[in-house]
């Protein structure tokens, strides 16, 4: 049965990959595979069996989620934005409770870090939109790719959407998943991927690991301004039948991060 939520875990992270405004390491946060993520890419010569089988089940949900539900999400987006989203920022709510468990007292300097991450998300998804310059710079956007995948807080298709690359984003990660895109495409936006995975990964599991009561404190600044701008987005598209529905998906999503993290904890 644990197998079966950590695939779930998985494909709705996979979800939030795609998911304008949404930061998938923050729904990694919530639902307790975050930490774990890090410390298996950033050691790779300790990984045991059950390790891989982690990441496998993991990856498969990921997987399953973009490539089953990246047109079906856009279509959502284009017809239902405001109660799609909604159902997106209850999975967030729904993991409070793992990151406030992991700040263990109060510090002056804990509401200093909190406003500069919070400040920091905002000036990065606020830079505007842009247009592509045409160029397949696959390996940049696959580095980028993986910055805002193991940054928690930024969400990758606000940075793609202010460079006018998030159509392209897309397509690039369905046709690597399904074996569609050129060996060229594959190969340079798999290798920037990569090799940002593993120099982040180091860099955040050594943060989390010396100074994470501080680490959290951050991941909280980025997952509020993170919310900020999914909830901003939503105030054009407020009318009567979107509120009700909206706050009913917001407490479904809610209850599926912390249903999820009940049945999980001792995976």
């Amino acid at each position: 049965m644990s197998d079966f939520f950590l695939i779930l875990k998985g494909f709705i992270i996979g979800i939030a990959k795609i998911m304008p405004g949404v930061s998938g390491a923050i729904l990694s946060i919530s639902f307790g595979v975050y930490e774990r993520i890090l410390y298996i890419i950033s050691h790779p010569f300790k990984i045991k069996f059950d390790d891989l089988k982690f990441l496998f089940l993991l990856l498969i949900g990921a997987m399953g989620g973009i490539v089953l539900l990246c047109d079906v999400l856009k279509w959502c987006l284009a017809n239902y934005y405001f109660i799609t989203m909604c159902i997106f920022i209850g999975l967030i709510f729904g993991g409070f409770s793992e990151i406030t468990s992991e700040i263990k007292d109060f510090r002056l300097s804990y509401l200093f870090l909190f406003v500069i991450s919070f400040c920091l998300v905002l000036f990065i998804t606020s830079l505007g939109s842009g247009a592509s310059n045409g160029s397949n710079h696959y390996f940049l956007m696959g580095s980028i790719e993986s910055a805002t995948t193991i940054i928690p807080g930024i969400s990758g298709t606000a940075i793609f959407m202010a460079l006018g690359w998030y159509e392209s984003l897309l397509e690039t990660i369905k046709g690597v998943l399904t074996f569609n895109s050129s060996l060229m495409v594959s190969f340079w936006f798999l290798s920037g991927f990569l090799i940002s995975t593993i120099l982040l990964s180091w860099i955040i599991t050594l943060a989390f690991r010396k100074y994470k009561s501080e680490a959290y404190v951050c991941t909280f600044g980025f997952m509020w301004a993170s919310l900020y701008g999914m909830i901003s987005s939503l105030f054009s598209y407020f009318n009567v039948f979107n509120l009700l529905s909206g706050v009913f998906l917001f407490f479904l999503g809610y209850f599926i991060t912390y249903k999820l993290n009940s049945l999980f904890s001792n995976f």
